[in-house]
């Protein structure tokens, strides 16, 4: 199968959309496919251009642009877009799919995808943002350009993202659900054997790790509000955190730390590899997730497959893997977290039955059924590219 894939952010930036495409086009090439990307994002900060390589067996077009603030927007990416697929087209090797992925400002893929459709070939969108607001402009522009109306697999990486999609869709009467594709990882790569308490240099505490970046979105300045109320209320050597990461906050989290008295309980490594983040998880019983704002929270999913239990906001993409109470547990607010922490360390048995269950490692986010279910998606976009 050919397959194309439309991102406007990809490696090398780091993030929740460039790591899916270029994880989920990697896996597809192993598996015997001839995959594609198509991006605006340069190859390093400052390139420019139009250039072609082969990345872990995956043939990457960039199409470049010098933006102020190195913002990977080009301000032709349509015409390129649909340029190479013409050609494409004549040569004989068109594509079967064109998936395209979509944050909240995508503006090659927003461009490309009628394009894409008046070419007739088949059409998967996939959104990996949580919208808010924002589907209300996404809606305004559908009363003009009637979108919901082309013919397009609709897919999204959670229900939580899914969601404003189909309630735009039901308002314009459009036919088609939204269909989930959850981002994907090799689970058994991240099971880890977990290292006893009393064996830790942390010492026999309830480890609480987080893997994120330090900016507004992702909570962790109020994670540490709810580690420093929690361990106030608890022995001391009784509850340790971890925070990996790197970003604008982290100079506040070093300061809160320093100000709060919690050196010895919080550590700020800064980011961490995926060898490094697994060694982490191997001393650590909790992975903490309470941003509102994960669209899928791929972090957590790892720290999942790894055996940890997860704290999750209740209105996230990672809530959908966790059942209250039984594989972790589920927060409403930035206040809840602290009892959460609480009843992780005191509340007898808990903790221990947790982890017992998180043992299992979630399902249908393992490579081959994420590869099922995409590969579903396509032929369906290719039933709506005949009709």
């Amino acid at each position: 199968m050919r397959i194309t894939h439309v991102s406007d952010t990809y490696l090398p930036l780091l993030g929740g959309i460039e790591a899916q495409v270029s994880r989920l086009a990697k896996q597809q090439a192993a598996v015997g496919h001839d995959v594609e990307v198509i991006t605006t994002t340069p190859a390093a900060p400052g390139a420019h251009g139009v250039s072609t390589a082969v990345e872990d067996g995956v043939t990457v077009h960039r199409i470049a642009a010098r933006i102020p603030g190195g913002w990977p927007i080009h301000p032709r990416s349509t015409a390129h877009v649909t340029r190479r697929l013409r050609e494409a087209i004549a040569r004989g090797e068109q594509p079967d799919v064109v998936h395209l992925h979509m944050g909240v400002l995508a503006p090659t893929v927003q461009g490309a995808l009628r394009p894409v459709t008046r070419l007739g070939l088949p059409a998967v969108l996939t959104v990996h943002s949580v919208w808010g607001g924002a589907w209300r402009l996404f809606a305004a522009a559908d009363t003009v350009a009637r979108w919901s109306r082309w013919p397009v697999r609709w897919t999204a990486v959670s229900d939580m993202t899914a969601e404003p999609l189909r309630r735009l869709l039901r308002t314009a009467g459009a036919a088609g659900d939204v269909a989930i594709l959850p981002n994907g990882l090799d689970l058994g790569a991240w099971r880890v054997p977990r290292t006893e308490r009393r064996a830790r240099p942390e010492g026999s505490a309830v480890h609480v790790a987080a893997a994120a970046r330090f900016a507004p979105r992702k909570r962790l300045l109020p994670l540490l509000a709810a580690i420093a109320d929690a361990s106030s209320r608890l022995p001391d050597g009784a509850l340790f955190a971890t925070l990996a990461g790197d970003g604008p906050q982290r100079s506040a989290a070093r300061r809160f730390v320093a100000e709060h008295g919690l050196s010895d309980i919080v550590s700020l490594p800064g980011r961490l590899n995926a060898t490094e983040l697994k060694r982490l998880y191997a001393r650590a019983d909790v992975f903490a997730a309470p941003s509102p704002e994960e669209a899928f929270g791929i972090a957590a999913l790892e720290a999942q497959a790894a055996g940890l239990t997860v704290i999750a906001h209740t209105e996230s993409g990672v809530a959908e893997r966790v059942v209250d109470g039984v594989t972790g547990l589920l927060v409403p607010d930035d206040g809840a977290l602290a009892s959460a922490l609480l009843r992780l360390v005191a509340e007898p048995g808990l903790l221990d039955g947790l982890l017992e269950r998180a043992t299992t490692p979630p399902s249908g986010v393992d490579w081959p059924e994420v590869l099922a279910v995409t590969e579903a998606a396509y032929r369906e976009a290719a039933v709506l590219a005949r009709a």
